[in-house]
Formats: C-alpha cells, structure tokens, sequence
C-alpha cells in the first residue's frame, strides 16, 4: 500500500510540474515505441528468452529550449517461455509429467524526466531519461493442467539512453526514435527476487500541438 500511495505522489507530482511548464511556451510530443524485453538476473531462471512482444508510450511536455521534458510513461511487455517435459513435485508429494509454461505480463505506469544533450531544435539530439512509478505485474505459471497465477503492482525505475533524429529541419519536432533501457523491478513470488530487465527500443515523435 505504502508503495502505491508513494507511485501515486510522485507521478501527481509530475502532473504539477508538467502544468506549470504549460505558460513555457513548449512543445507537447507523444512518443510510441517497438520495444523488445531482455530478462536479467533471476528473472532468466523463470524466462531466459527475449520478449518481442512490447511498446511504450510517453506523453511529454518539452521546455527550456525543448533541453527539458517531463511527462508520463506506460506500455507492455510480454515475456513467455515453455520448457520441455519433465517430472514436478505436487504438493501432495506425488510425482508429475508436465509441460512447464512461464506467462509474465508488465504494464509500467511512471513519472518521466528527459534531459537533452543539444538544447532547441536540431536534427540529432542525444539524450538521458529516468522514470519513476510502477507496474502492474501478471504471473502465470501452468504445469500441465495446473494454472498458477499471481498479480502485483510493484514499484519501478527507468534510467535510459537515446537520440531523437527529427525527419528534416522543417520538421524538426517529428521524427524517430532509438533507445535502450535498464527497468528496474523487485519482484519477489516463486523462487524471483526481481523482474528486472534491459529494453531496446524504436519508434515515433509525434508533435501535439
């Protein structure tokens, strides 16, 4: 609970911030993008193969010569691995011959901060970003006919690399994106201390106004 009250400060403290930028004479962007997720740490022991099933999508207010931008983060990713058949313990002690699938769905929900390295409008622009929030966590693990699931909304973090290419000078608050990503997740449920994963991504800017 602590958890969420503290998501829910943070991000409305974003939604403060991101209002009162409104008079700064800026730019508001939507930005989608391809992600693939790549499982790190324990999380491989649960699925080791990479996620291509994934997006993300930002809603940013940029200002200070477009340098500085704040806004709100979320998306999905899908992470699945079936593993071979072999014997599993029952609780009732018995032995089993299943199939083991491992569903792990995320939908993070974050306050995100963008600092650009070149500030107004410039075809390449290098940049760093963080995110702040959570996610929502789906867990499913099926042993042959036996379904386990599990749900969690768990604290996250997003610190990430990139570069905004603009389509051309006159169109210079469009254009593509190319990034990669460290998403930091604790997650603590059958034998995982953490979901943690690295993310590659590729997409749009798209000017609002």
């Amino acid at each position: 609970m602590k958890t969420i009250q503290s998501t829910i400060i943070i991000i409305a403290a974003c939604f403060t911030a991101f209002c009162a930028q409104a008079q700064d004479n800026g730019l508001l962007k939507l930005r989608v993008d391809y992600a693939a997720g790549i499982p790190l740490g324990t999380f491989k022991d649960q699925v080791s193969n990479t996620s291509w099933r994934g997006f993300t999508a930002d809603i940013l207010y940029s200002f200070g010569q477009y340098r500085w931008a704040l806004g709100i983060s979320s998306g999905f990713q899908d992470y699945y691995q079936k593993y071979g058949r072999q014997l599993y313990k029952a609780s009732d002690g018995s032995d089993i011959s299943a199939v083991l699938t491992n569903s792990i769905q995320t939908v993070p929900l974050m306050a995100k901060g963008v600092f650009s390295f070149v500030p107004g409008k410039h075809i390449i622009k290098p940049y760093v970003a963080a995110g702040v929030g959570g996610n929502f966590i789906t867990y499913r693990q099926f042993i042959g006919e036996f379904d386990g699931s599990h749900g969690e909304f768990k604290f996250a973090a997003q610190p990430e690399l990139g570069v905004n290419i603009a389509f051309g000078r006159w169109l210079s608050s469009a254009g593509v994106n190319i990034a990669a990503a460290y998403n930091y997740l604790p997650f603590n449920y059958n034998g995982i201390d953490n979901l943690s994963n690295l993310s590659v991504k590729a997409g749009i800017n798209i000017p609002l106004q």
